[in-house]
């Protein structure tokens, strides 16, 4: 692994550093990283990416900041992650004000529905489409986080010695991913399965439609089988939801990620279950990723590879 590093790192310090970002994702059991280049003319290139488990007495910023050292990483701009429970996703109808005043007019609708005073929040919001409006009534989402959370981030970073440009969140990275690596013009929904639940989100035309979390005893081990009628039945839910509360046409695919998700664990009665194709999310269709980078590494680095993906426009949030 040593000679791996010290090669990606040569190759790396001679390559034009024009268009790279780094992901970041820290979690409880370590920290996931993502280096990727936006060539003006191809597809993204997955430069490198590593998941770096949690070691007693070191802080996972210090991890990260010793392998981004020997890469010579560390002003490349980086978006970090927000991890799950760290902020709340809240959609509800948007006020009727402009745009650049959404977070601020959704504060006080937010007062009764966070745990902490209202005071301390940090809110970002983001319209959905004009096509997803319940009536008269245009929806939103709103993102809320404790103060000290988005500070605890901008701490990490500061230790990992990164140049912080955004913190994100899991639904919107991938958001990010489906946009690099699948079709949405038809719209498709992005499941990302992980120990005890997965997500789900229908992205269309490059914006998030609709995201939901759904609890399922899925262990996510090697060998673990995935529960495959409670897996359908969550699936059933979120796209009976979609097409009949939201009024919208059923996505053209599903696209199942997470760990130690693989073709196998993939079984016919899952595939043909619903009137939707289901299939595993290929990085590949939309990602060049250098050689020597293993799958397992791939599906424990999807947040930070997302953030990584993330370009600025309307509905980004």
């Amino acid at each position: 692994m040593k000679r791996f590093v010290e090669k990606i790192s040569r190759v790396l310090r001679g390559a034009s550093r024009q268009n790279q970002v780094i992901g970041v994702d820290f979690s409880a059991v370590g920290v996931a990283y993502a280096h990727i280049q936006r060539p003006a003319t191809q597809s993204p290139r997955l430069l490198s990416c590593d998941f770096l488990p949690a070691e007693t007495g070191i802080e996972p910023a210090e991890l990260l900041r010793a392998r981004l050292l020997k890469l010579g990483l560390q002003k490349v701009p980086c978006n970090l992650v927000m991890g799950a429970g760290n902020y709340q996703l809240i959609l509800g109808e948007a006020p009727k004000v402009p745009e650049e005043e959404l977070a601020e007019a959704l504060r006080w609708r937010m007062k009764d529905l966070v745990q902490f005073p209202i005071a301390e929040a940090v809110i970002n919001a983001f319209l959905l489409p004009e096509d997803s409006a319940r009536g008269t009534s245009r929806m939103a989402y709103a993102v809320v986080a404790q103060r000290k959370q988005i500070e605890a981030q901008v701490s990490a970073a500061k230790m990992a010695s990164l140049s912080l440009k955004n913190i994100d969140i899991p639904e919107l990275v991938l958001r990010n991913l489906a946009e690099v690596c699948c079709d949405t013009k038809r719209g498709v929904a992005i499941v990302k399965l992980q120990q005890g639940g997965g997500s789900l989100q229908i992205i269309r035309d490059g914006n998030l439609y609709l995201s939901r979390q759904f609890s399922l005893s899925y262990n996510a081990g090697l060998l673990d089988d995935l529960p495959g009628d409670a897996l359908v039945l969550e699936l059933q839910r979120s796209l009976d939801y979609f097409e009949r509360q939201m009024r919208q046409v059923p996505p053209s695919h599903i696209y199942l990620c997470g760990e130690n998700v693989t073709a196998d664990k993939l079984t016919p009665e899952i595939r043909n279950a619903l009137a939707v194709t289901i299939n595993l999310l290929d990085l590949n269709n939309g990602i060049q990723i250098a050689d020597g980078i293993p799958e397992h590494i791939l599906s424990l680095s999807l947040y930070a590879i997302g953030a990584a993906l993330r370009q600025d426009h309307v509905g980004q949030g």
